[in-house]
């Protein structure tokens, strides 16, 4: 046989062995990646873009829906994006709310293309505008609440206090990373620069929260609370505020004076829920300082203004046995 010829059979060979052996390891990598897409496994740094070179291929809705999802997340969940990742994110996210709108995450798809306008781009009409889809077409999602409570924020300051609303959003990104120190810096710049703004109510309330919630500073969350109370009475968020002086308070140990603030709550905000919390915990306070009369007054009060109330089992059971005592 020519040599020539043996040379060409072996390497037609030698490129029908490599195809096949490429197709095989491509086989492998696409039912790998279907495993993890079926596990919900979002991609790491090195399997990034094999990942995406993979379900770009996919033609199965479902699954090509899924794999972009967890590509996304791979991207929202990076705390310095470059530029590229964020449009290849937000992309991502326009891709799915147009070509797979029945995807089963997709009120999460919304919240999550709605805070990256909100905090990436201060674009606040263009979160609105997926805050408010979700709002309205996925009313019982997880979101939900904090999309509403966002919503009335952006529109309380937007446009007339643009520059104070990019504070604000910024100190909420922050708070998402769990910088903590960084969030109190930007918030207590928008209670400083801007003390007549609408924002610096709710910088009062989410300077509270965080020195309550992640600092356990007491006395200054106080501070705080008691700034929103009284400074900004009308907002949206003073009734929580006064309710909140009453368990710091309580944290503190002073009760009588988280007795004055939940009597304030339930004289100033008798609209709000949580006010036969405060009943509940006024009567706790006069356990505590050992005033029966009043503990029993007051869980009586209780009993008789808020029959569906959690607390009025244990409201009634108080009263048998404090009565014991005063007898």
């Amino acid at each position: 046989m020519n040599v020539s010829l043996i040379v060409v059979i072996f390497i037609i060979c030698g490129i029908f062995i490599y195809k096949l052996n490429l197709r095989k390891k491509n086989s492998e990598k696409i039912k790998r990646i279907k495993r993890l897409i079926d596990a919900e496994k979002m991609p790491g740094k090195t399997e990034i873009i094999e990942y995406e070179n993979v379900i770009n291929k996919f033609t199965e809705k479902s699954k090509k829906a899924a794999g972009l999802y967890l590509i996304a997340e791979y991207y929202f969940r990076k705390i310095d994006k470059s530029e590229t990742e964020l449009k290849k994110l937000k992309d991502i996210y326009i891709e799915l709310t147009k070509k797979y709108p029945q995807f089963e995450k997709m009120d999460d798809v919304l919240f999550k293309l709605g805070n990256l306008h909100f905090f990436d781009y201060f674009n606040f009409m263009e979160s609105i505008k997926f805050y408010e889809q979700l709002s309205r077409e996925y009313p019982s999602s997880k979101w939900i609440k904090v999309v509403n409570a966002r919503i009335k924020l952006i529109k309380s300051a937007y446009p007339n206090e643009e520059t104070v609303l990019k504070k604000y959003a910024l100190a909420e990104k922050y708070f998402e990373v769990q910088d903590f120190d960084k969030t109190i810096e930007q918030l207590k710049s928008i209670i400083t620069a801007y003390q007549k703004s609408k924002l610096a109510g709710d910088a009062c309330y989410f300077l509270g929260d965080i020195f309550f919630f992640k600092k356990s500073d007491y006395n200054t969350s106080l501070n705080y609370y008691s700034q929103l109370a009284d400074k900004y009475p009308l907002h949206r968020h003073a009734g929580n505020a006064q309710f909140k002086m009453g368990e710091t308070y309580r944290k503190l140990q002073k009760y009588p004076e988280a007795i004055i603030a939940y009597k304030k709550f339930l004289e100033n905000y008798n609209d709000f829920q949580y006010t036969d919390y405060a009943q509940y915990y006024i009567a706790q306070c006069y356990e505590e300082l050992k005033d029966w009369t009043l503990a029993i007054r007051t869980y009586k009060l209780l009993v008789a203004n808020y029959s569906e109330s959690i607390w009025v089992g244990i409201a009634l059971s108080k009263i048998k046995n404090l009565e014991k005592l005063i007898k």
